[in-house]
């Protein structure tokens, strides 16, 4: 990349140096995972089942999520593209896959997708996961992709929507064209049973209070983030992040206009845990402030305007880098996730 601010010879040495900062960045992501001010109702005991409908309505990447996912990431990528802040990495930083994702699904995300809702789901002991893609879709040509690139995959229909599935993985397109799924087959079933509204979606459950106390649903941010912290949540974060026993919820928005805006809560037990964890935190992000590494990384302004306050059962966390420092920001950000997705070898196949 012109311009690296690292060697290639010495890019490994500093990644891998990198090391003891990774479970205190992980820190300040939970640590701006947080929750404003007034607390979170309780999700209600029971939710009656939404009024069928006539026909799938995906005229909202939230009609596709049923209430029982646990995590949802929501990811406006025709804003992403446009931002001077992710245009590189959602245009061009992985573009040499392109002919390998079009031939593997059938479409590439990166350019026919204007929307991707990731949702999780835990199955206690494990998590299965759903990928809602909203843009302009062939389905022919995505079952076309999917017949060719799984063993023993066979087309059918749910609900007068095309379907495909084999090897316990699954993608259907919905009769608009404009809304694909990717998942397990049940997963898809239940995107397709929720667009239908034979099941509750998300939006009336606890991830779509969330979304609305950071004021995602009045104006939709660049990314909003909103999870419960599970015990399948904690088993996937060991390691990575050190996640606070009285954790409970979690939401967070991005917003990319002139300059980056970060705005995140999270939910504790009472008042008492959130301070006593506001605290830690703060050391954690001082520390961070304070790194040479970080700073050699050219990473520093990701926390440099970083700030946490306490309101009640909740921290508040916010961010704001100027756009003074974009430039320079973005290259190294783009460097840093091309090098973890290089080491994170060959995972489960998405676009």
């Amino acid at each position: 990349m012109t311009g690296s601010f690292l060697p290639r010879a010495r890019l490994g040495a500093r990644v891998r140096a990198l090391g003891g900062l990774v479970r205190a960045l992980g820190a300040l992501v939970c640590a701006l995972g947080l929750v404003a001010c007034g607390d979170l109702p309780p999700p209600p005991a029971a939710m009656a089942v939404a009024a069928a409908r006539t026909g799938p309505d995906d005229g909202d990447a939230w009609n596709l999520v049923p209430r029982t996912a646990s995590t949802l990431v929501d990811l406006d990528l025709a804003a992403l593209r446009a931002s001077p802040w992710s245009r590189a990495l959602v245009t061009g930083g992985f573009v040499e896959d392109r002919e390998e994702r079009q031939r593997s699904f059938g479409f590439d995300v990166f350019n026919d997708a204007a929307r991707v809702v990731v949702v999780s789901f835990d199955t206690g002991g494990g998590s299965t996961q759903a990928v809602v893609v909203v843009g302009r879709f062939d389905a022919a040509r995505i079952g076309r992709a999917f017949l060719g690139s799984v063993p023993g995959a066979t087309e059918t229909r749910w609900r007068d929507c095309a379907l495909w599935e084999g090897a316990g993985r699954a993608v259907t397109v919905f009769p608009s064209g404009r809304t694909l799924v990717q998942g397990t087959p049940e997963t898809a079933r239940a995107a397709i049973d929720a667009a239908w509204g034979l099941v509750p979606d998300a939006r009336g459950g606890p991830l779509g209070a969330l979304a609305r106390d950071v004021g995602a649903e009045a104006h939709r941010p660049t990314v909003t983030l909103a999870l419960l912290v599970t015990d399948d949540l904690r088993a996937r974060a060991a390691g990575l992040a050190e996640v606070p026993p009285d954790l409970r919820r979690v939401a967070a928005r991005v917003d990319l206009g002139a300059d980056l805006e970060l705005d995140a809560q999270a939910v504790f037990d009472d008042g008492a845990r959130a301070t006593t964890t506001a605290r830690s935190w703060t050391e954690q992000l001082r520390e961070l402030k304070e790194s040479r590494m970080l700073r050699i990384m050219g990473l520093g302004p990701l926390v440099d305007g970083a700030e946490l306050s306490v309101a009640g059962a909740r921290v508040h966390g916010t961010l704001r880098v100027p756009e003074n420092r974009r430039e320079a920001l973005s290259e190294r950000v783009l460097m840093l996730l091309k090098v973890l997705a290089q080491q994170r070898g060959q995972a489960s196949p998405q676009p």
